[in-house]
């Protein structure tokens, strides 16, 4: 879940009668911000660096923050901007504008590095079948590369809008108009096969389900 926005420039929780039932993630999040508070960054980045694995954007964004300061962990500037380039594509602003800062101090081969690594890692989770990871993907165009790819980012929002992401379509539509005829027509046809892919998993669901059904009927 998201967690909220207390002082800058960490992300913290606020605790709220508003906020929906804890989760272990949300108490997880609390103990790491809590040892920030204490100083114990060592102790923080281990449990912010759990967390940011398990995809959660604002524990990336934080542990981007104490990497590139040096806190609880010797600095890295690289590793620094993996982090924060998966936080701003989970939609922490804070992410961009440290992506930003961290982008300008790093030699160019490094930065290149960076941007194959977090597409990498947002392949992993597409071949893990995380529809959440497609609107990523698409943003991972648009805001990571040093020049915008219409053609691929056109095609993931094609295949978000198409398993029924909020605004995935108003985002595809927007691309489009960037794209030739005959560019549209092709990347169309590529993201039909990667939608294939998730429709071939809900199918498999499908059958499994209705299969433990019968058998159960049967018994």
């Amino acid at each position: 879940m998201k967690h909220y926005f207390l002082w800058a420039p960490l992300i913290f929780l606020l605790s709220s009668p508003l906020l929906p039932e804890v989760t272990e993630s949300d108490r997880l999040f609390k103990t790491a911000t809590d040892f920030v508070k204490e100083k114990k960054y060592s102790k923080a980045v281990s449990i912010f660096e759990q967390l940011a694995r398990n995809d959660e954007h604002d524990a990336q964004y934080n542990l981007a923050y104490l990497i590139s300061a040096g806190k609880g962990v010797t600095k890295n500037y690289e590793e620094a901007l993996f982090w924060s380039f998966l936080s701003m594509l989970g939609e922490i602003e804070r992410g961009e504008e440290l992506s930003e800062e961290l982008s300008e101090l790093v030699p160019e081969k490094v930065l290149k590095n960076v941007r194959e690594q977090v597409l990498k890692h947002l392949m992993t989770r597409f071949e893990k079948k995380e529809v959440n990871v497609l609107m990523q993907l698409g943003e991972f165009y648009l805001s990571v590369l040093e020049e915008e790819d219409f053609e691929n980012a056109y095609l993931w929002f094609n295949v978000a809008s198409a398993v029924g992401i909020d605004y995935a379509s108003e985002k595809r539509d927007k691309v489009e108009k960037e794209l030739e005829p005959d560019t549209i027509i092709k990347m169309q046809f590529l993201s039909r096969e990667k939608h294939e892919q998730f429709k071939d998993v809900n199918v498999k669901e499908d059958k499994k389900i209705i299969l433990n059904m019968e058998k159960g009927y049967e018994s």
